[in-house]
């Protein structure tokens, strides 16, 4: 099983997108797969048009089991979902021992109650949060979304400084899988100089761009991913070949 947190300090470089996207992808393919928001706005539930009785609240505060919690929001594609309670739930979870190892913890069953899960995806809020480092200390593998912008490239590299200081209080390594840029637009400097900047900075863990597509907003608004949206998409096509970069 395959444990990968997606995270940027800087917010809209498209993390949900991207774990959502890539979620259902692998799911379509045959894989089992879960998805963890753990971020306060609960975009991956309005993503995708489910809600849940139970949530990353109710996991880790309330110790409900992780049936209660968990939600299969299409074949093979299970969600626990986050919503405004999680503030709360940093609130509460500072104050209890070995903090940082409460999602570790909770999800330690799982593949008792998703037999064969092959993928774990974490969305991570843009900050420097509890929750955050749970999502590290129980991940062992890395995305980092970089949209075509040099704050977007600031925020990386505070990640990168986040996983230096979990591998020395935590003594584990984490591997990062990938670095994935987000909205580019061959037509703009801005985004070809971003990306030259990566691929400079990165070298191979660079993946391929997402190139911008409106109909990734309109997929959203539809509670749809890009693939039940569209057939033929510039970020659907992109997507699946970051899917067969990361699951080869």
């Amino acid at each position: 099983m395959r444990k990968i947190a997606c995270q940027n300090f800087k917010g809209g470089t498209g993390k949900t997108t991207s774990v959502v996207t890539l979620a259902h992808c692998l799911a379509t393919a045959g894989k089992r797969v879960l998805i963890v928001d753990l971020d306060a706005q609960g975009n991956v539930g309005v993503s995708l048009g489910v809600e849940a009785p139970g949530g990353l609240y109710e996991l880790l505060v309330d110790n409900r089991s992780l049936t209660e919690c968990m939600v299969e929001a299409r074949p093979n594609l299970f969600c626990i979902l986050a919503d405004a309670s999680v503030a709360a739930c940093e609130t509460i979870l500072v104050a209890r021992p070995r903090r940082e190892e409460s999602l570790s913890r909770a999800l330690r069953r799982l593949p008792e109650v998703v037999p064969d899960i092959d993928v774990v995806l974490l969305d991570c809020s843009p900050s420097l949060s509890i929750l955050s480092q749970n999502a590290l200390v129980y991940a062992d593998e890395l995305v980092i979304p970089v949209s075509m912008d040099y704050l977007a490239m600031v925020g990386a590299n505070h990640v990168y400084d986040n996983l230096a200081m979990i591998e020395e209080f935590f003594d584990k390594r984490i591997r990062v899988a990938g670095i994935l840029p987000t909205f580019f637009d061959q037509r703009v400097n801005m985004s070809k100089e971003v990306l030259a900047a990566l691929r400079e900075r990165y070298g191979d863990a660079v993946l391929t761009p997402i190139r911008t597509d409106t109909r990734m907003k309109q997929a959203s608004s539809a509670r749809q991913t890009i693939f039940e949206f569209s057939r033929r998409s510039r970020a659907g096509e992109d997507y699946q070949q970051v899917c067969r970069e990361l699951f080869a």
